[in-house]
């Protein structure tokens, strides 16, 4: 019998479409032992929460059995059917109960079930029904009233985050009045007691509206900003409001809206900078930094800083060059997976003129060293050891508001940026612009 290692798991895992979804039990089981902080008392019964619980994290750690393709994905089927079937005996036994442990029994169900919902439907040929996911967001409601008066919020979010889930999956599957059922919820939320709710269903019903609007539609864009605008203009932001507004500027700089997302950063860098909490203080550098970067775009690029060997960064001696700087980390797997087109490129037209330039965000210098000895990059790379700047607290990294990697600024022969989006074919295009003939890598 074929049985499939880990990393077998994770190719047809991303075969399938599923690497982004939330693994919520393997979430619960490294950061508490939720089972392990009730009393023991209560794992006497057969079919316990307890039990279920440990049952579906078995399930989840399965990996498909069989010796050919057809059976392996069968097997993967039951798995998921079982999982549908133990997470609701799960939500059914926990979710009248007036406790906030069993309640967060019943969230870790919806979610086991959402997330074998889901596999279900991208195994099946057809695309899947809307059905199942309108039930779970019916379930996930149900969980969110029975969670008020209750001061925890865990079962709370979690019942919030799994009618967003499913109601985008019934509006992307063209269910009627879904999206409207989404947002109508979501005021509803916005409106709820506890801090913490009601701002994470404000940030969800930004992010919803803006994950549904096309790309190219910049007046959709530029009315959420508006919301966000008029939300803050006549208040202090607070500590439950910082999430909100970094994810939506997030998101509107991925929809490559960037006069909005440069309008968004600009408009809360005071409000940031005149709050009271220090924390929140710190977020109004990044954010001068986020709209100086996206800014950028035919402007000169400033660097400076120490090459890994402990020589200074010379940023004049590039002029003459096109030179890609890249935001990178060891721990980053997009980033790691752009060196092949990066080192393509690289090798094309180090000779006529490119060069890249590494900005690690590590916290450990061995680290990196350790992977440049491996990997073997044939560009420098810049690295902070200095107490206080190490990783997003790089100087560059805090200079230019970079708050996720991989994060790539194309400047030309100049010193002028060229692109803030130079990678996988983009960047073969961009430089064969540059250098004339044929496409780099990556194309």
């Amino acid at each position: 019998m074929l049985i499939l290692c880990k990393r077998d798991l994770l190719f047809l895992t991303a075969f399938l479409g599923l690497c982004c979804l939330a693994d919520p039990l393997r979430a619960d089981e490294e950061k508490t032992d939720v089972a392990g902080s009730l009393d023991a008392a209560t794992d006497v019964s057969q079919g316990s929460p307890i039990e279920l619980v440990e049952r579906l994290r078995e399930l989840n750690r399965e990996t498909p059995k069989g010796d050919t393709r057809e059976e392996m994905f069968q097997n993967y089927r039951q798995t998921q059917q079982e999982t549908l079937q133990i997470a609701q005996q799960l939500y059914n036994k926990t979710l009248a109960a007036n406790d906030a442990k069993e309640l967060n029994f019943a969230a870790i169900a919806l979610q086991a079930k959402f997330r074998a919902t889901m596999i279900l439907g991208r195994l099946q040929e057809n695309p899947p029904a809307a059905d199942p996911f309108l039930r779970l967001a019916d379930e996930g409601e149900a969980l969110y009233k029975a969670t008020q008066g209750d001061g925890d919020f865990q079962a709370a979010g979690m019942s919030v985050q799994i009618v967003v889930e499913t109601l985008k999956a019934a509006t992307l599957l063209q269910a009627p009045d879904a999206e409207a059922k989404l947002n109508n919820f979501l005021k509803q939320v916005s409106q709820d007691s506890r801090p913490q709710v009601a701002a994470f269903a404000k940030q969800q019903l930004l992010q919803s509206r803006l994950q549904l609007t096309p790309s190219s539609d910049a007046a959709a864009v530029d009315r959420v900003v508006g919301i966000l605008e008029k939300e803050y203009s006549d208040r202090p932001v607070e500590a439950q409001d910082v999430q909100v507004i970094m994810e939506v500027l997030s998101q509107v700089e991925q929809l490559g809206q960037t006069p909005a997302a440069i309008r968004l950063s600009n408009f809360f860098v005071d409000k940031f900078a005149k709050s009271d909490n220090q924390q929140i203080k710190q977020f109004a550098s990044m954010l001068a930094g986020t709209a100086r970067r996206l800014e950028l775009p035919g402007k000169d690029l400033e660097l400076s800083g120490t090459f890994l060997d402990g020589t200074p960064l010379d940023w004049a001696s590039y002029r003459g060059k096109v030179v890609l700087v890249d935001f990178w980390a060891t721990w980053c797997g997009p980033c790691r997976a752009e060196f092949p087109n990066v080192i393509a490129n690289y090798e094309k037209y180090h000779d006529k003129g490119f060069d890249v330039i590494g900005i690690n965000l590590d916290d450990e210098k061995s680290t990196v060293e350790a992977f440049l000895d491996k990997e073997k990059l044939p560009w420098k790379t810049v690295f902070s050891d200095q107490p206080g700047e190490t990783g997003f607290n790089n100087p560059l990294a805090r200079r230019y508001g970079i708050s996720g990697i991989p994060t790539v600024i194309l400047v030309d022969r100049a010193g002028k940026v060229i692109s803030l989006n130079a990678r996988g074919p983009e960047l073969g295009r961009l430089l064969a612009e540059q250098f004339g003939g044929q496409r780099g890598g990556g194309s």
